[in-house]
């Protein structure tokens, strides 16, 4: 036999093991009430913290985001987001079942620019506005159900995905968190797929708070981040509307919706390096603002900072915030650039 034979083979026993664990997690969860599930996985995520799963990457990441917390308040915290997190978990596995057609107008709330437009012009009016715009989150709230809700008031957003290695484990994962129906931009070529989106009509919905390997560093929390500067380059090379905003829990199966309409017209000057930088670090300050909100719907587990060296300090700076326009769209005003927390970045005019 060939090395390659059974190099494949040693993958396809691996690959087949790992997707009957995640079958029989997943359809023994799906077999308990919905209520005792959440209770147990948030028992489950408690125990894993107390036992050191990730505890030093979250308290190290709450060490940084919270300088000015006490100790007591940071654990409480990092409790209370494990408690998220397992919960979220649940939610995922039954959204299918309990979020619906007929169900999601009581346990969704609609606020930020979506509720004024729906106000303002109907359901009708919110599904003609919303075409040709990137939806942009963080991992706060729970970023899974955002595309279903939209989906059921008829607005149709494609998330990036970022495909499993185990392709057993990855049909799984689709079906249970999109659904067959629901089309993806895979993550490799995204850029391109998500212009013809765009000229098409059509919606994206990007996760953008990670790491980036190579990106853009800005002020994060305090500290500089190297940030992903796709969002950046497609709102100022391509016109394309950005609205920023979350789907926070508000207890099981209940959420609101949050957000805002961007309009980053005034940040287009003759250097685009200079614009890529200011627009990232202004998407990067306004989620910084949600999350300083809601502390304990962030997803803590995931190492932000430090991976390549240790991060920069960066000033605290106070500084009024833009003004909002109606319709909630936000125009910058002169001092725009130093509505961070860190220093302001340098741009020409």
């Amino acid at each position: 036999m060939s090395k390659w034979r059974q190099f494949n083979r040693k993958y396809q026993i691996r690959y087949r093991a790992e997707y009957v664990v995640a079958v029989v997690l997943v359809y023994g969860m799906r077999a308990l009430s919905p209520r005792f599930a959440w209770n147990l996985m948030r028992g489950v995520g408690r125990l894993m913290y107390r036992m050191g799963v990730r505890k030093k990457v979250v308290d190290d990441n709450l060490d940084i985001a919270f300088p000015d917390k006490s100790p007591e308040e940071r654990k409480r915290i990092a409790l209370a987001m494990m408690d998220h997190f397992s919960s979220l978990i649940i939610d995922v596995l039954f959204q299918r079942r309990m979020l619906t057609p007929s169900t999601y107008q009581r346990r969704v709330h609609i606020s930020g620019w979506m509720k004024e437009y729906l106000d303002q012009h109907g359901l009708e009016g919110l599904q003609r506005r919303a075409h040709g715009v990137l939806f942009l989150t963080g991992h706060v709230g729970n970023w899974e159900v955002m595309p279903g809700i939209f989906k059921m008031m008829g607005v149709s957003i494609t998330p990036i995905y970022r495909r499993p290695s185990n392709p057993f484990v990855d049909k799984l994962l689709r079906d249970i968190r999109l659904g067959q129906s629901t089309e993806v931009v895979e993550r490799r070529g995204a850029v391109a797929q998500m212009i013809e989106r765009f000229e098409a009509g059509g919606n994206v919905g990007i996760l953008f708070d990670q790491e980036a390997i190579y990106g853009l560093q800005v002020p994060f929390f305090g500290r500089y981040a190297t940030c992903h500067k796709t969002p950046a380059a497609l709102v100022r090379d391509h016109g394309v509307k950005v609205a920023l905003g979350a789907t926070l829990r508000r207890g099981d199966m209940q959420y609101e919706t949050i957000g805002r309409l961007l309009n980053y017209e005034e940040f287009k000057t003759d250097d685009r390096d200079a614009d890529l930088k200011a627009i990232t670090a202004d998407l990067m300050q306004r989620l910084e603002e949600l999350i300083r909100e809601e502390p304990e719907q962030y997803f803590w587990l995931h190492r932000r900072w430090g991976k390549r060296g240790p991060p920069i300090k960066v000033p605290p700076k106070g500084a009024p915030a833009p003004k909002v326009e109606a319709g909630g769209e936000s125009t910058r005003s002169s001092e725009t650039s130093s509505r961070s927390t860190g220093p302001k970045v340098a741009r020409k005019k």
